[in-house]
């Protein structure tokens, strides 16, 4: 198994209101990481979020394809999967090196992978799998999604994710409340008290976590969330075993 869980990529840049792929932030080591870990070039699929926004996952499937060439990485064939695909998914992770799960909506993202029996699918799976945010929480056995308003505490938090790797994350983590939203400040409140329950890790862009079955290694800062407590157990350009 060979699992990675990352928050963000950082991997483009905005201008004139377009995004413009740039090379994956290799600050952390990930890069070189994927390329030690890749068995092959055949191919990468990516399972999109949402079954049915085609223009967005587009533009982020296209980003990361082409951040990913720029990094040194490239593949034969790249694949897409959201709801226009209609042949055999299965057929396609067979003949691929790299899956990535995408970030977006976490809830809606799930449905549409039970939806196609992602889980069974990957469940022999031993190429490189990468979630980002909303992706990387799935990717958990036991997923709890932290709400980001009022509306969400009326939604499910809580379901069988993609079973890949035990680690839960909250993506995209800030430390400091200081400048909290109030949506931020509800999310910051549910993550404290589901801590009691379960041990997460907060992940900052630009940090990831590295599962492969045996391990788990934290690259760049982040934090454990445990018992009501948030400590950081990794800092900038540094790793820990978790």
């Amino acid at each position: 198994m060979k699992v990675f869980l990352t928050s963000h990529l950082l991997n483009y840049k905005k201008e004139k209101n377009k995004y413009i792929p740039t090379r994956i932030n290799n600050d952390n080591g990930i890069v070189n990481q994927l390329k030690d870990n890749l068995e092959g070039n055949r191919g990468i699929v990516f399972f999109a979020s949402s079954k049915n926004n085609y223009e967005k996952t587009d533009s982020y499937a296209n980003i990361l394809f082409e951040s990913l060439k720029l990094s040194g990485i490239s593949f034969n064939n790249y694949y897409i999967i959201d709801g226009r695909f209609k042949g055999s998914v299965k057929s396609i992770i067979d003949k691929c090196d790299m899956v990535y799960i995408a970030g977006g909506d976490t809830l809606e993202e799930i449905k549409f992978f039970n939806e196609i029996g992602l889980r069974d699918l990957l469940k022999d799976y031993d190429g490189v799998i990468m979630g980002q945010s909303a992706g990387s929480i799935n990717l958990a056995y036991d997923v709890y999604n932290s709400p980001e308003c009022e509306e969400d505490l009326e939604k499910k938090s809580k379901w069988q994710g993609l079973c890949k790797t035990r680690i839960s994350i909250e993506p995209h983590f800030v430390y400091s409340d200081e400048n909290f939203s109030d949506g931020e400040k509800l999310q910051r409140k549910e993550v404290l008290k589901e801590s009691y329950k379960r041990v997460s890790y907060g992940l900052l862009d630009g940090s990831h976590i590295f599962d492969n079955g045996q391990k788990q290694t934290l690259y760049g800062e982040g934090y454990q969330i445990e018992n009501g407590k948030i400590t950081k157990v990794c800092d900038k350009k540094e790793t820990i075993e978790i």
